[in-house]
């Protein structure tokens, strides 16, 4: 008889335990990084008019601004370390700016993908895209969370003429996952100069792309964002102020000694977005046991001075800059 109760009790707590799974998932896949907010999202712009986009962003922003209370510290968190004079109130307004422009980034994004809605682009800056073009040897792109990435490579992997090898962090969710994937196996067959390869942590990556550059091809890396298993650094960009970013972007750049060339991607307006290009880098030698701290420091600089006047459009949901005690404001 008590091991009949046993064996009840068992099945009750694996049953309630399932139960707890489950429903975890699925507010996991309702949640911020999960796919079903973006599959209402695409199938709603397939019969929304263009002219209700106003205000399908400002409810969708509303939203997440308000479900997404950890992102939302962080950005704020973020504009007060880069404008120590912002008051709190100043702070949260642009974290809901932030907000806001990515929310009309993301359906820009899924308008060219559920080809209701094309871009408009332009490329300005240093004239260094010809440049890359006559290379024989391989060069990084050197790029922050602005704009819309996976929509912005394509375009300039075409301007080159050239293999780009764009290279993102693989999404939170499973779920979401399959949509990414299915977008960029898309775009891949759309544009044959655009390959996707996803940063899983380990160092099978690092060698992949250091054999990609010595073949004379393009890597487009995102030096901005510390997540999942990725290696962390810190460096003092300014007096006072302390950037957190990648480690490997870096190492990538001065152990094949290639050319790196920073580009941005800022929205204009409506459908409207511009390729900002910038000088090419220029990376000291890294020497072993030598400090790598002036490399570091312009690299971050190179972010920074996009990031700074950009601030409205830098899509970096997770701590990076803070003021040290004391720094200077």
């Amino acid at each position: 008889m008590r091991e009949l109760a046993e064996v009840a009790v068992d099945r009750f707590s694996q049953r309630a335990l399932t139960e707890d799974q489950e429903k975890g998932a699925w507010k996991e896949r309702f949640g911020v990084f999960g796919d079903l907010p973006t599959r209402f999202l695409i199938s709603g712009l397939k019969v929304a008019p263009w002219f209700l986009e106003p205000l399908l962003v400002a409810v969708w922003t509303l939203v997440f601004f308000g479900v997404a209370g950890e992102q939302r510290r962080a950005v704020a968190a973020n504009l007060k370390a880069l404008f120590p004079e912002w008051g709190s109130l100043r702070c949260l307004g642009g974290a809901y700016l932030v907000f806001w422009n990515f929310a009309g980034t993301y359906v820009d994004a899924m308008r060219c993908e559920t080809k209701t809605g094309e871009v408009d682009w332009e490329i300005s800056g240093e004239d260094w895209a010809g440049q890359v073009e006559q290379m024989s040897d391989g060069c990084i792109i050197l790029t922050a969370h602005m704009g819309n990435y996976d929509m912005a490579a394509p375009v300039f992997s075409e301007k080159f003429g050239r293999p780009v090898y764009a290279v993102r962090a693989p999404e939170r969710n499973p779920e979401m996952q399959k949509i990414k994937e299915a977008e960029l196996r898309q775009k891949e067959r759309e544009n044959p100069l655009f390959r996707t390869l996803y940063n899983k942590g380990g160092d099978m990556l690092g060698v992949e792309l250091a054999r990609l550059l010595g073949e004379g091809n393009v890597v487009a890396v995102q030096g901005d964002r510390v997540i999942f298993e990725v290696s962390p650094m810190e460096v003092e960009v300014e007096p006072g102020l302390v950037m957190g970013m990648p480690r490997g972007p870096l190492f990538l750049a001065q152990m094949s000694k290639v050319p790196v060339f920073p580009l941005f991607i800022l929205r204009d307006g409506w459908r409207r977005y511009r390729v900002q290009l910038y000088p090419r880098l220029e990376l000291p030698a890294r020497r072993r046991g030598a400090d790598a701290d002036e490399a570091a420091k312009l690299w971050a600089k190179a972010i920074l001075e996009a990031v700074r006047p950009n601030w409205s459009q830098w899509f970096v949901f997770e701590p990076v800059f803070r003021r040290e005690e004391g720094g200077a404001k």
